[in-house]
């Protein structure tokens, strides 16, 4: 029997079609109201009075930052590994690589973590763990490493902290003493220990039960650098 309300088959079809108009709505408002709030950027240094932000604050896509007069703003965009200075008065708008800036001034540097953060994402998308043959004497004559997470650009990192905790750092590659150090704030730089760490070495960071590995650079810089060259996040 035809449905005369909705106008036989003809109608049928368009309550059809307006139920996938509708799914299809829902599917890009999710997907932008998801694409709003991924974190995009860091705050490396901030001069100047500015409203909503601090110096190592993580931000959003789509977050808009007012700067007064004589204002100055140093991000770091951790997937394009880009380091943006803006001065002066102006809007930002942070995107998902770069910011929108408008009125202020805007110079962008382009980092060499880029390519060797990519290239540990790549192996990790093939392998869960890789076998590492340690040097003579040290401990170690075979262990399995997981995949980095990162490698970093410079020995001494720069660990994001989300709540204060016990953050421990152990070396995997070499039979070395666990490090253990008491952290709050936001972020905890290693170098401000005065220690560093061994070029081509392999690490693991844990605080609050979650942990990643990460690899020192066969190139790394001695102590500290860039915010973005060093930063491990969990």
């Amino acid at each position: 029997m035809l449905d005369c309300r909705g106008g036989g088959k003809g109608g049928i079809m368009k309550q059809a079609l307006g139920a996938m108009l509708l799914a299809a709505v829902a599917m890009l408002g999710a997907g932008a109201a998801q694409a709003q709030g991924k974190q995009a950027a860091v705050v490396e240094d901030l001069t100047g009075k500015v409203a909503g932000i601090e110096v190592f604050d993580f931000l959003d896509t789509g977050k808009t930052i007012t700067l007064p007069a004589g204002a100055r703003l140093v991000l770091g965009y951790m997937q394009s590994c880009t380091r943006e200075t803006i001065t002066g008065a102006g809007s930002v708008t942070i995107g998902e690589g770069g910011s929108k800036v408008t009125g202020a001034k805007l110079q962008q540097e382009q980092l060499k973590c880029a390519a060797a953060n990519q290239l540990a994402q790549g192996q990790a998308g093939k392998s869960a763990a890789m076998v590492f043959r340690g040097q003579p004497g040290s401990g170690r004559k075979k262990a399995d490493i997981p995949q980095p997470s990162a490698v970093l650009m410079y020995t001494a990192p720069a660990f994001a902290v989300a709540k204060p905790g016990q953050l421990t750092i152990e070396r995997l590659d070499v039979a070395e003493t666990v490090q253990v150090f008491q952290v709050s704030g936001k972020l905890f730089d290693y170098g401000k220990t005065g220690k560093k760490l061994d070029a081509g070495g392999f690490y693991r960071v844990e605080l609050n039960g979650q942990s990643t590995v990460f690899q020192i650079s066969l190139e790394a810089g001695e102590g500290s650098g860039p915010l973005l060259m060093r930063l491990v996040r969990f």
